[in-house]
């Protein structure tokens, strides 16, 4: 896919899909920003597992089954495990970075993210159960790092206080976000589709507001736990991967978040007795 061929689809695109691209934009704007308020203002290991909590992935697998099939989001999801698994990795790097420095610790960690999913662009990966695969064991190094090796604690919660522009600017942020991945899956395929479904974007939002308001100690600490928080994700991800076509768009996706959010409250119950 080359710029020139995202700029002719952009011209070409029918007055419908400009307008689920639109509300698309809207509907993650208000998901993402209101998930990362509610993550910041309680304990980090609540709030790393509502960041970690479906949002990006619901709402572009949503659109791009709308603007396109649900057969097409469903083959979107073949890769959306792996990348989860290159989620855990971008929190590894940040926490493992953030001591050196913030800049330093965001851009290593978005730099690892984007040659990993490009890599898997390019070999054009499509195995669904290496995909799977791939997570789980990502996942236990991950956590086994932040959790045993490097001992990251989690800190309670605080009442902080949003500026007009900072909710503007991560609303802003989080609905190009979920309308790039709704562009890509359509100008590239499925599997780019996958990929930006699963794009960090609650991650990054709640590094940056965290880390602004309250420091690196407690942004690593809410990303520690979005590690396993994120395993909702990943669920969902699979779920819709069963449900879509079965039981439609609409009650695929209401399904599918039942039992992401039922996988959710399991997930709450180890990271409270579990983690540190």
């Amino acid at each position: 896919m080359t710029l020139k061929n995202v700029i002719c689809y952009l011209l070409s695109m029918d007055t419908v899909f400009i307008v689920k691209l639109i509300l698309s934009f809207i509907t993650g704007s208000v998901w993402i920003t209101a998930g990362t308020v509610l993550a910041e203002r309680y304990g980090t290991k609540i709030g790393g597992l509502i960041a970690g909590l479906p949002s990006t992935i619901l709402i572009s697998l949503f659109f791009i089954g709308w603007t396109q099939s649900e057969a097409t989001a469903v083959a979107a999801t073949t890769i959306v495990p792996i990348i989860g698994g290159i989620n855990c990795l971008f929190i590894l790097t940040y926490i493992l970075l953030i001591k050196v420095h913030f800049i330093i610790a965001i851009g290593g960690a978005l730099s690892i993210w984007f040659v990993l999913s490009t890599g898997l662009v390019i070999m054009g990966f499509n195995n669904f159960l290496l995909s799977v695969l791939a997570y789980c064991v990502l996942l236990v190094v991950s956590h086994y790092i932040v959790e045993h090796r490097l001992r990251i604690p989690s800190e309670p919660g605080r009442n902080i206080q949003y500026t007009p522009v900072a909710i503007v600017m991560r609303a802003l942020f989080s609905g190009a976000v979920i309308s790039l991945a709704v562009i890509c899956a359509k100008v590239g395929g499925p599997i780019l589709g996958g990929v930006f479904a699963m794009f960090p974007a609650m991650f990054v939002g709640t590094i940056f507001i965290t880390y602004c308001t309250r420091g690196a100690l407690f942004s690593a600490a809410v990303m520690k736990s979005s590690i396993l928080g994120a395993i909702s994700v990943v669920i969902y991800g699979i779920a819709t991967r069963y449900t879509y076509l079965p039981f439609g768009l609409i009650g695929g996706t209401f399904i599918s978040m039942a039992i992401s959010c039922g996988s959710s409250l399991c997930i709450h119950g180890f990271i409270k007795k579990m983690t540190t």
